[in-house]
């Protein structure tokens, strides 16, 4: 289908346009025992997560599975240590935020780490 040449001016080319959002990326934790599910929101940048890795302090890096939309699950035992995310969205961009969740954290709370620029 052909754009005229009003409709291209109003739905532009098709190329994506960036999102500034206010304040850091949002982590809202969820689970129970070894099982943690992630919610992640407020994505700037390119805005749509492609990967995610959970690190504790007892830990190294540990790839997230996608369970549906931005929620985000583990299977591995995550208590009682300070969290780091690692998101990278589809234009590649990656960010790393370091101790998001404290050594305390708790199942249902919410934590906010970095922003894409």
């Amino acid at each position: 289908m052909t754009l005229t040449a009003d409709r291209q001016q109003l739905f532009g080319s098709g190329a994506r346009i960036r999102c500034r959002k206010e304040g850091g990326i949002r982590f809202s934790i969820d689970g129970s025992g070894v099982f943690i599910s992630v919610l992640i929101t407020n994505v700037g940048g390119a805005g749509d997560v492609v990967a995610v890795k959970v690190k504790g302090s007892q830990t190294g890096w540990l790839p997230m599975s996608r369970n549906w939309g931005q929620n985000w699950i583990l299977n591995a035992d995550m208590k009682n240590q300070p969290l780091s995310f690692e998101v990278t969205t589809s234009d590649g961009a990656i960010l790393t935020s370091y101790s998001v969740a404290p050594k305390n954290w708790k199942i249902g709370q919410t934590f906010e780490g970095k922003q894409f620029d």
